[in-house]
This record gives structure tokens, C-alpha cells and sequence, in this order.
């Protein structure tokens, strides 16, 4: 029951305007308002297989934990951010992008948590 309720509220919270707004002051001054992309920042329509796998579930809450390196430069981690608003930034991601897969959950990001990686440390599979 309680999985549940998390699931609702992260759902909830990704089609809300606190999630928008957040989208716009953490994702989309770099990748978009769709996920475009913002020269010379990726667009993030490749992301999109990601959102099926466990092994891409599980990057994408790290790059958003703890960051990546890529060839535009550093992405910083978002690890200040709630595990609620993360996993709502991940499900508009993934509306945005149309991906197939599961709703992220508050508890799925959690798991991501206290590893002490580094953007170098984070790495596509």
C-alpha cells in the first residue's frame, strides 16, 4: 500500500506544475523544455531505451544523482533534490520522450543514494 502511495504521488507530481517549474530550473536550461537540447548540450531523445532496462533505470538515477562527464562537459548531480522530485523529474523525462517503461518510484532513487560516486564514476550501459 504504502509502494503504491509513493507511486501515485510521484506520478501525481510529474504532470504538476511543481514539476514543470523544477524541470525548468534544473533540466531545461541545459537540455530543453522538451529535451532537445541547448547548444552545446545533448538532446536527451537517446535516453529514451534507457527507461525499459534495469541497468538503464538505474543510470539515469545515478546521472541525475551524482552527475556524468560527457563530451559537452560536467552535468552536475542533483543529489540535494528530494527523492520524490527526482524520481518526478525522471517520469516527465519520460513522458516528454514518450519511453516505455515503468514509473520511477521515490524508493528506486533512494537506492542510488549514499554511494559517493563522481560524474567520472558514472557510466552508461
Amino acid at each position: 500500500m504504502r509502494k503504491l502511495l509513493a507511486l501515485l504521488l510521484a506520478l501525481g507530481l510529474a504532470w504538476g506544475q511543481g514539476t514543470e517549474a523544477l524541470w525548468g530550473k534544473t533540466c531545461a536550461q541545459c537540455h530543453g523544455e522538451k529535451g532537445q537540447g541547448v547548444r552545446p548540450y545533448p538532446p536527451l531523445q537517446g535516453a529514451a531505451p534507457l527507461f525499459a532496462t534495469p541497468e538503464g533505470r538505474r543510470y539515469l538515477v545515478l546521472v541525475v544523482l551524482y552527475g556524468r562527464k560527457g563530451e559537452a562537459g560536467l552535468m552536475p548531480g542533483f543529489a540535494q533534490l528530494k527523492d520524490e522530485e527526482l524520481a518526478s523529474l525522471l517520469n516527465h523525462l519520460r513522458a516528454l520522450l514518450g519511453a516505455k517503461g515503468e514509473p520511477f518510484t521515490p524508493e528506486e532513487v533512494r537506492r542510488g543514494r549514499g554511494l559517493n560516486l563522481t560524474p567520472d564514476g558514472v557510466k552508461r550501459p
